[in-house]
């Protein structure tokens, strides 16, 4: 885990505080990622078991490693979802942005953005980057759409997958997160 990240880290926006995942937000994570409306969006889409996806958990926390999982919660504490900076690239200033989770029954309602913008700021800030890459499926129309709202372009593709870029430049010409994160 990334030493940036502590148990007190946070961003806060206008809906929703992202903060370091915690070993008690898996049971969340585990149900969105096995939720059907979720698991068609996966590379693998079998079924997560419990077992397996702690002891995925148990090996990033061990790690010595600048990856960087979030959890987002509402203001009240309602779980909203998961984002995650990762694969950094040795000597380069990139990072893949993703492993997006979302409360299915939530979706629509602009929280999951506010997450991932809270995501798109920090790692700009925070990890020194300047550029951000993810993958997507090339059939995912809504994901495409706030990617792009977000100033990712798409920059390649292969098997049914979409690659997208975002430089730090073009985030902050897309207006960046308007401000909206404050970090605590």
């Amino acid at each position: 885990m990334n030493p940036l990240l502590s148990a007190g880290t946070c961003m806060t926006g206008s809906l929703i505080r992202l903060r370091a995942l915690t070993f008690h937000d898996l049971p969340y994570t585990l149900s969105w990622r096995n939720d059907q409306r979720s698991l068609r969006w996966f590379k693998s889409q079998e079924p997560l078991q419990s077992e397996a996806h702690e002891a995925w958990f148990q090996r990033y926390v061990a790690a010595d490693t600048r990856d960087c999982m979030f959890f987002a919660e509402t203001h009240d504490g309602m779980p909203v979802g998961q984002t995650s900076v990762y694969n950094f690239e040795p000597g380069a200033r990139r990072a893949e942005v993703g492993r997006f989770l979302s409360a299915p029954d939530l979706r629509g309602k602009g929280l999951f953005r506010e997450a991932m913008l809270l995501t798109l700021d920090w790692s700009f800030e925070n990890l020194d980057l300047d550029e951000l890459h993810l993958e997507v499926f090339a059939n995912n129309d809504r994901a495409i759409r706030l990617y792009r709202s977000a100033g990712f372009a798409e920059s390649g593709a292969s098997a049914g997958m979409l690659t997208m870029r975002l430089s730090r430049a073009d985030y902050l010409r897309a207006g960046g997160s308007g401000g909206l994160g404050v970090i605590q």
